[in-house]
């Protein structure tokens, strides 16, 4: 049974510190004391399977990496992330299902828009799996590194 609640401090600390193993340092938050704020800025949300966070996703300018690609009100911006017990097991593609389900309830959308490290093989298999396709890149220079990042969308109303 999942569970969506809006974030809150205890999950947000949580999931700071969550290790996404070799590779995905990247995404280590590691306390970060700015993105636990971040996280309480009501545009994330926490899934909890059972008791424990499955993952968490969010929307909007929370979802976006820079303003590369303009917001569009035809277009929902998300970003998602599976809690790393998880990850390698194809529960990727259930986590994203959720996430389409709860934002459908609220909002008539059919197109989502993510960006992801190009670095991120894992999450590229599972967006192309699931229907996303590449729309644009760019880089962002982050901690004084220059990273590749692929924007790509989902139009559901396609499937």
């Amino acid at each position: 049974m999942y569970n969506i609640i809006p974030m809150h401090r205890t999950a947000a600390e949580e999931i700071s510190i969550w290790d996404f193993g070799k590779g995905y340092e990247f995404y280590n938050i590691e306390e970060d004391p700015y993105v636990i704020e971040t996280f309480l800025n009501g545009h994330y949300y926490i899934v909890y399977k059972n008791d424990e966070i499955f993952g968490f996703f969010c929307d909007g300018e929370s979802a976006r990496i820079n303003e590369t690609y303009p917001e569009d009100d035809d277009i929902l911006d998300v970003g998602f992330a599976l809690n790393p017990h998880w990850i390698s097991q194809k529960m990727g593609e259930q986590l994203l299902n959720i996430m389409f389900q709860y934002y459908h309830a609220l909002y008539d959308v059919h197109i989502f828009r993510l960006t992801v490290a190009s670095f991120n093989v894992r999450g590229i298999k599972l967006y192309e799996r699931m229907g996303f396709y590449e729309v644009n890149t760019f880089y962002e220079t982050i901690d004084n590194e220059n990273i590749k990042f692929i924007v790509m969308c989902y139009n559901q109303s396609q499937d």
